[in-house]
């Protein structure tokens, strides 16, 4: 998985995410973290690793928008997200970032919590998805 550790930033594919989104003109960044929910909360069966860790990294960066006290500290989050957020005004966007958190810790057709759950951090990463759920003010996942 070439995971670094198990917070939503703390992942290969998932900081590859984050560097793209950087890249894009400001503007631009809603629609692809949008796109990057979609792809699981839109998926009708089994949701590959990638894909999952790319939507809880947007999920998460939306999160740490909202509640960027809150989400100081995390391990590995942009530098540009905190100087540039994500509008936390869109209530799509915010509305499936809960989604995708709360979808990310069910076990089946998840190969991202599969993998988790294999290297024994299923805990971790469900600790993880709350904390970055609590950032969009959901505390009941």
């Amino acid at each position: 998985m070439g995971a670094t550790g198990s917070g939503p930033f703390e992942n290969d594919d998932a900081l590859d995410f984050l560097d793209a989104l950087e890249d894009l003109p400001r503007a631009q960044r809603p629609g692809r973290v949008l796109g990057a929910l979609d792809v699981v909360l839109l998926a009708t069966g089994y949701v590959e690793a990638p894909e999952m860790c790319e939507a809880v990294a947007g999920a998460a960066a939306v999160g740490a928008s909202v509640n960027p006290e809150a989400a100081r500290g995390e391990p590995y989050l942009p530098a540009w997200l905190v100087n540039q957020p994500l509008p936390t005004d869109d209530e799509e966007l915010v509305e499936k970032s809960r989604q995708v958190l709360r979808r990310a810790v069910r076990s089946q057709d998840n190969e991202w919590w599969e993998l988790w759950d294999e290297a024994g951090l299923a805990d971790d990463v469900t600790a993880s998805c709350r904390r970055a759920l609590a950032w969009l003010g959901d505390r009941d996942d």
